[in-house]
């Protein structure tokens, strides 16, 4: 039996070949990729009637064609793997509703390399602006969530070890910085997808006159991809957006570590309500926080999507291939869905984390986290070198926790005693102001520093963020905006040959 799509080939596709490399792709052929596919041939059908390249009676076929196969909806056309790719599935229907003749004009100076590379770009891009919305309002949730627990005093940790007083405020501006980089990671994978190949046709340009440019601004790319081997071979711009949606997904795994750790019994510093958790089968005391061991597990699943990736890539010709163009990117795509459904998810767990903050500054006046401040406090008043009074306090917590104490029991008494075996003085200090020395909300306040805790610094630094985020939104609206007047400028053109 004859090939389907060449007579080139004498034999019909094996039934294993086409199950195994072409059915699995050609199931995704969506209304989305049947739209893109449309616009593509619409772009393209337009470009070679103005350079006089087919005439104006077949371009007008060809146009009403394609509105006809838009109407349908990608369940009128026959994705036979037989026919290796959904753009010979699309030809192939084509050719039903204007005549294989008619249709054949189409594919004048290009390729299904140039075409699938285009179509990836146009899909990465769409991806990308999605994302970047949500991404956006996940930011937002968080910046929202810092404003309010500006005054929300916690132990920030090293090592998962007490250090210093912080607020719940600061720690979220500091993951929303985080965040910000993340956006522009993927802001700028999706500027480098943004290149229009068509024109690149198998992967060395095309003798004939067309205008390379004309398509592109009809799809609202920003320019042209250039030169046709690159244009066509690489998809380096998938897995920069699976490196960004994968740094993204990090970054969320180790906040939701974070909130996993504080929302256990043992820790009790951080609630969510009923509707953000899960239960057990069995035990009926259970509040299990599956949203946060979900972020966990989706970051090692991207991290796995991006390994393989590049595994396959890595071993590619520098040409066109499946291992280089499809397969070694499948995994992209549903890495891509998911980051997409799971942002929603990180908006909610932003706007519904509740901080005991009780039991948090309790915390902060028993676990030795001021000793810092108690140290600088001798720098400060009685001139000894931070070092020695490094020591002195060092002493003195080890002192305390020997004989079962905590902060509070850190008194005069004990530091001097301290102070007398580390550096053989002592200190006339007021119990007034070593008590105001380890104060948390004090020791807070003092760092009124860029990028310190103090509630006017975070204010600070959230008000710089809460900016350069409505900078973000408005960028990433001013390109769905330019997509939308490309489309309104491509329907025009085809009504223009239509008539």
């Amino acid at each position: 039996m004859k090939n389907s799509v060449s007579s080139r080939l004498t034999e019909r596709t094996a039934a294993e070949v086409a199950r195994t490399i072409y059915e699995p792709p050609m199931q995704g052929f969506d209304a989305a990729a049947l739209e893109r596919m449309c616009a593509l041939n619409e772009a393209h059908a337009v470009m070679l009637a103005d350079c006089g390249l087919i005439p104006a009676g077949i371009a007008r076929d060809l146009l009403r064609g394609i509105a006809t196969i838009r109407g349908e909806g990608p369940g009128a056309i026959d994705l036979d793997p037989q026919f290796e790719d959904s753009y010979f599935a699309f030809e192939s229907r084509l050719g039903q509703v204007v005549g294989t003749a008619t249709a054949g004009w189409l594919h004048i100076g290009r390729s299904r390399n140039d075409i699938g590379s285009t179509l990836d770009r146009m899909a990465a891009r769409d991806v990308c602006l999605a994302l970047l919305a949500a991404m956006n309002d996940a930011r937002q949730a968080c910046l929202d969530a810092a404003g309010r627990h500006l005054l929300t005093v916690m132990p920030g940790y090293t090592h998962l070890q007490p250090a210093q007083p912080i607020t719940f405020g600061f720690y979220l501006a500091n993951v929303a910085r985080g965040m910000e980089r993340e956006y522009d990671r993927l802001a700028a994978a999706c500027d480098r997808a943004d290149a229009c190949a068509l024109g690149a046709a198998a992967l060395a340009g095309t003798s004939f006159p067309i205008d390379r440019d004309l398509p592109a601004d009809l799809l609202g790319f920003a320019r042209l991809a250039s030169p046709g081997l690159d244009a066509v071979a690489s998809r380096d711009f998938v897995t920069e957006m699976l490196w960004a949606v994968t740094s993204a997904q990090v970054l969320f795994s180790r906040v939701a570590q974070d909130f996993y750790i504080f929302a256990t019994w043992e820790f009790g510093s951080l609630t969510f309500p009923d509707r953000v958790a899960g239960t057990s089968s069995i035990m009926p005391q259970k509040k299990n926080m599956l949203p946060l061991e979900y972020f966990r597990a989706e970051a090692g699943r991207s991290i796995g999507a991006l390994a393989g990736a590049l595994a396959a890539l890595k071993g590619s010709n520098y040409s066109i291939g499946l291992d280089s163009v499809r397969e070694g990117i499948a995994d992209a795509w549903p890495a891509f869905e998911r980051f997409g459904a799971s942002l929603p998810l990180l908006r909610l767990i932003f706007e519904t984390a509740t901080p005991n903050a009780e039991k948090l500054l309790a915390r902060c006046s028993e676990n030795f986290s001021t000793a810092t401040d108690l140290a600088d406090g001798l720098v400060r008043d009685f001139g000894v070198s931070f070092r020695d009074a490094h020591h002195v306090v060092g002493r003195a917590v080890q002192m305390v926790i020997a004989a079962g104490g905590s902060a509070a029991d850190l008194t005069i008494e004990v530091l001097n005693a301290a102070a007398e075996l580390e550096i053989g003085r002592s200190f006339e200090l007021p119990e007034q102001r070593l008590r105001g020395w380890m104060d948390p909300a004090r020791a807070v306040s003092a760092r009124n520093l860029p990028g310190g805790t103090a509630p006017e610094a975070v204010e600070a630094v959230t008000a710089d963020m809460r900016a350069q985020l409505a900078v973000d939104r408005a960028t990433r609206d001013r390109r769905v905006f330019h997509l939308r007047d490309a489309e309104r400028l491509r329907a025009e053109r085809v009504a223009q040959l239509i008539g």
